[in-house]
């Protein structure tokens, strides 16, 4: 098996000698900014220019060797904590129907949109201003040459690994495609971006196409010096493109074998960072293993449920506080709101809370339906109303009512 992540930073030192020392540096001068980007957000306030300013320095640190741009952005994030007044960057701009104001990489801002129509779609609302910003993908054309453009990565000749990237409008795209009030959304109330079916079967085209006949998995390419073009495994974009899709993708047997077989690989092409569990991932494998639990054979569902008590035991026992709250971690989650928002997502998905007995084991869970309220009081207690926060907690009151 490749280790993508040590050939990943191989090719960042082809491209940059220093690359170890200066990304080093730069980790250390973005970790006491986002601790007092995570201080205010603690008070309710989600900082949201602050917070796409944080993003993008994070990408920048660990998707690129361009430091010069990282420089100038760290200091356009440490500026922006001073003022905490911060509304206006959470709403769409009217030159070119875009959101997320502070961010420079046009991906960023796709992945802003889409979740900001989750919320418009939710309440019914149209958005004010048409989405020009889309142009770089508008028709099926251009779409394709954009992803094409994206799938392989040649870190050694220009620094650049452009995995996020691809992940990003990917994962936007099959929101758009195949998330039923997403798609009818777009086609009933965005202008300055045509939703057609032949754009949306032309994207389904080219996503089973990027499946690797191999492992099942989907990924980000990588061109080498030595070795060709390698193809990764990546948990990430794997999950987004069957989550998406409500499972309906060929190859199973070989999705829930690289998925076991990567359990202790480093994210996004295993399940852990910084060598433990996490809750994003745990939540990601869980749910692809409910999508394909019926196509695969008894042997292979054991070993998947024995995996799935694992991360729910670590879950349990090492992410959470004993009054109902999630350890944050900064290296991973851009917020406080996003470790509860997960921890409640893989929690959900492993039918923790419910009275039902899970896909994947004999039996419901006494204690679930106690910690649901448990969580919900921790939320509540905290302050936590950003959009992650506020998910979790409607994902807790779906699941075992409004405790309060």
């Amino acid at each position: 098996m490749i280790d993508f992540t040590k050939l990943i930073a191989d090719q960042f030192c082809v491209f940059d000698p220093d690359y170890v020392a200066q990304q080093e540096a730069f980790a250390n001068k973005l970790a006491p900014l986002q601790e007092k980007l995570i201080e205010a957000q603690k008070t309710g306030n989600s900082m949201a220019a602050s917070d796409q300013q944080m993003i993008e320095c994070k990408w920048l640190l660990l998707y690129t060797a361009d430091w010069k741009t990282l420089t100038a952005k760290l200091d356009a994030f440490a500026k922006s904590l001073e003022n905490t007044d911060q509304d206006w960057a959470e709403k769409q701009v009217p030159s070119d129907g875009s959101w997320g104001p502070c961010y420079d990489q046009w991906f960023l801002k796709v992945d802003a949109m889409i979740d900001a129509v989750n919320t418009l779609a939710d309440a019914g609302q149209a958005p004010d201003y048409p989405f020009l910003f889309m142009a770089p993908i508008a028709t099926p054309e251009k779409m394709i040459a954009w992803l094409e453009s994206q799938k392989t990565s040649s870190i050694f000749s220009d620094g650049l690994d452009r995995r996020d990237a691809l992940g990003a409008v990917t994962a936007t795209l099959s929101q758009m495609c195949f998330k039923s009030e997403i798609r009818d959304y777009f086609q009933d109330h965005v202008k300055g971006f045509d939703l057609t079916e032949d754009y949306i079967n032309a994207y389904k085209k080219w996503l089973d196409d990027w499946q690797d006949p191999q492992s099942g998995y989907w990924g980000g390419w990588f061109d080498t010096q030595d070795q060709g073009i390698l193809k990764s495994s990546d948990l990430s974009l794997t999950f987004h493109n069957i989550s998406y899709q409500h499972g309906k993708v060929d190859l199973w047997t070989a999705i829930f074998d690289t998925t076991l077989a990567i359990r202790d690989e480093a994210y996004p092409f295993g399940w852990k960072h910084n060598d433990d569990f996490n809750n994003h991932n745990n939540y990601d494998v869980t749910k692809i293993f409910d999508l394909g639990w019926s196509s695969v054979d008894t042997d292979t569902q054991n070993e998947a449920a024995s995996d799935i008590g694992l991360v729910l035991n670590w879950c349990l026992t090492k992410s959470m506080t004993p009054d109902g709250g999630f350890i944050d971690d900064p290296t991973f989650y851009n917020s406080v709101g996003a470790a509860y928002y997960y921890g409640v997502s893989f929690l959900d998905q492993a039918g923790y809370f419910g009275t039902d007995v899970p896909f994947w084991t004999d039996k419901p869970f006494a204690d679930g339906p106690a910690l649901c309220c448990k969580i919900q009081k921790n939320i509540k207690s905290e302050g936590l109303d950003d959009d992650e926060a506020k998910a979790a907690l409607e994902k807790l009151v779906d699941a075992c009512g409004n405790c309060a």
